[in-house]
């Protein structure tokens, strides 16, 4: 009985140690649709930076080993497709802010962060299910350095998944979290006073050329 207690607690000991010690690389995948919104009549530059461009989240979970999550190439394909649908004309910029000769092109400077990102695992939640929460910040200036925008918007995925497949299950509820923080974005932009105020002086200057 001793011997069977001895291996039983010996095998958890391994199956825990092997758990810890595995890592669980998810690479988000999938399609990246674009946005149906009506665009704003302003020329818009942007400037992502490059840990918006080359995001990895990594966690350590005790019982589940490491996680690591690479979402920056899926993430800024879906910005750029929105920003596309969102604005008349969009320049990428190398740095936030664009030289003088830049600057005569464009009406304003956008620049998107990722500031956190959050994942559940159905070990952790005790749910048949995993979840993804990305917390962007979206600042907007003018060419006068004027703020018009600085906020936060949280994105939201989940995705049903057992034990086994948990990688292809959090990379969907990652690309579901992004299309959702992209969506809340175009919807909550043109809801920003200062912007409100911006576009209509677009609107008034396109009217007067």
């Amino acid at each position: 009985m001793k011997n069977l207690i001895v291996l039983s607690l010996l095998a958890t000991l391994i199956l825990t140690g092997a758990l810890t010690g595995c890592t669980t690389t998810v690479v988000v995948e999938g399609s990246v649709p674009t946005p149906l919104v009506r665009k704003i009549p302003a020329r818009i530059g942007i400037y992502y930076g490059e840990d918006f461009k080359t995001f990895q989240h990594t966690e350590a979970l005790e019982a589940e080993g490491t996680w690591k999550i690479n979402f920056g190439d899926q993430n800024l394909t879906f910005f750029r497709n929105l920003m596309e649908s969102l604005f008349e004309s969009v320049t990428e910029l190398p740095n936030p802010q664009p030289g003088p000769e830049t600057a005569a092109t464009i009406d304003a400077v956008l620049i998107p962060q990722i500031v956190k990102y959050g994942f559940l695992t159905p070990g952790l939640s005790g749910l048949n299910f995993f979840s993804a929460s990305i917390h962007y910040r979206i600042t907007m200036v003018d060419m006068a350095g004027n703020e018009l925008a600085d906020w936060t918007v949280v994105g939201y995925g989940k995705s049903e998944g057992g034990v086994f497949g948990g990688d292809s299950a959090l990379g969907e509820a990652t690309m579901l979290a992004i299309r959702d923080g992209g969506a809340r974005i175009s919807i909550d932009l043109t809801d920003q006073p200062e912007v409100a105020k911006w576009i209509d002086r677009q609107g008034a200057t396109d009217n007067e050329n």
